[in-house]
């Protein structure tokens, strides 16, 4: 493994560069696309609000299906060229709908197959990704790694929301999406050429079965004692975030009556949040200890949902919940990496795909059920209302009765090496 000395500069660190860049041109094309489908569908296609919530519900289905498969993948198999042929996949899948358009072809029903596609690749090559990095740089630089990635990810997000909304008013929303196909083909070369040397996958893995590996990753987080609670955490917020979320363009479109233009500008001050909350997460979590920053950061959370509620249509509305916006990103991202550095570190090598795959089937396959849950909500009750039982603090009441409110420092030793699954053994 090539490591990052702690005196030496993450900047200077060729390889982590590279994985840096191809991150950050790829949610900045991904920015793109978030501004563009919504619109596509609910402008061009003129979808209801329950059709809004099938496509969300259609991105947010395969961690439910494929995210347990592609852990196991990601520990069996060699992670880069995982990571690079489900980027490949993406931006094959999303070509379809700029060309469909032209074609005078495109339907409700191909965005659901294209948001399917895309999200089960995606997951495919993000679960690879993320556990890359620790078999890239030492455990004690996990947490400066994630905030430097965090902060690209919010400005790259920003500027793709951004450019979404103007490329939207220059090109078309469907011919929009272009730019997210070029963005995966930046991210497969940049990902391509990280020269570091990935270690060899555990033999022992590559000889069980594939199920076994997966309930041996099941059982590896579910009895952990610190990754345990922070994925209840984790799955309580996420699926808050993903009710709120799936209505959130519909209301502002038609509810505020915003433009393509207004939205895109909301999301990328929302994203800057993000940059700003990455920038201060390292140095919070020294001074106070991650239980504190994640506990104020979800605390504070439900809090910033009332801008969106109280807003009028106009510029000072705008004002208000750009700011709610910018403060929500900004305390999740911090809660986020401070979580996921937290589970890398104390992560056996063997176990990083699998603890982070079976996280994601946790905690995301909440996301298609809270889709579908707002969009029912939203049909019967309306978008204010239903927006409105959205802002809940359950996240943090989760983490505060669990037992990691004890944690005072981000662990950098892991535990021992999970036990090999013994063929017989129950799983």
């Amino acid at each position: 493994m090539n490591s990052a000395p702690a005196e030496k500069s993450l900047w200077r660190h060729a390889d982590f560069v590279r994985y840096w860049s191809a991150c950050a041109v790829d949610i900045a094309g991904s920015g793109v696309t978030a501004v563009a489908l919504p619109l596509i569908a609910v402008v061009s296609l003129h979808a209801s609000v329950w059709e809004v919530s099938l496509l969300s519900f259609a991105e947010r289905l395969p961690p439910l299906l494929v995210a347990l498969p592609a852990g196991a993948l990601a520990d069996r198999y060699p992670k880069r060229p995982l990571m690079t042929g489900a980027t490949l996949v993406c931006g094959a899948a999303f070509v379809a709908v700029p060309l469909e358009d032209a074609a005078g072809w495109l339907s409700l029903e191909l965005l659901y197959a294209v948001a399917l596609v895309t999200s089960a690749a995606g997951l495919i090559g993000s679960t690879p990704r993320i556990s890359y990095l620790p078999s890239l740089l030492p455990r004690e630089r996990l947490l400066e790694a994630n905030a430097k990635i965090g902060v690209v990810a919010s400005l790259a997000d920003s500027a793709g929301a951004q450019l979404g909304g103007a490329i939207v008013a220059l090109l078309g929303a469907a011919r929009a999406v272009y730019i997210d196909v070029a963005s995966y083909l930046a991210c497969a070369l940049l990902l391509g050429s990280i020269r570091t040397p990935e270690p060899e996958p555990d033999r022992l893995v590559r000889k069980g079965s594939m199920r076994a590996e997966i309930a041996d990753g099941i059982r590896f987080v579910l009895r952990h004692p610190t990754i345990r609670p922070l994925l209840m955490t984790g799955t309580a917020f996420t699926a808050v975030f993903a009710f709120l979320t799936t209505l959130w363009g519909v209301y502002l479109l038609r509810g505020l009556h915003y433009t393509a233009g207004t939205l895109g500008t909301l999301l990328s001050v929302a994203a800057l949040g993000g940059v700003v909350g990455a920038l201060a997460v390292h140095r919070l979590v020294d001074r106070y200890g991650p239980t504190r920053v994640m506990l104020t950061a979800l605390a504070i959370i439900p809090f910033t949902e009332l801008p969106l509620l109280l807003a009028t249509p106009g510029l000072t509305g705008q004002v208000a919940i750009a700011a709610g916006l910018f403060v929500q990103l900004a305390c999740s991202t911090m809660q986020g990496s401070t979580q996921r550095s937290i589970r890398q570190a104390v992560c056996t090598p063997g176990m990083q795909g699998r603890m982070l795959a079976t996280g994601q089937w946790i905690t995301y396959g909440t996301r298609p059920l809270a889709a579908l849950l707002a969009g029912a909500s939203g049909t019967w009750l309306g978008l204010w209302k239903t927006l409105a039982l959205g802002t809940l603090a359950l996240p943090f009441l989760v983490l505060f009765a669990s037992s990691v409110r004890t944690l005072r420092h981000v662990p950098v030793v892991p535990p021992a090496p999970a036990p090999p699954h013994v063929e017989g053994e129950p799983a």
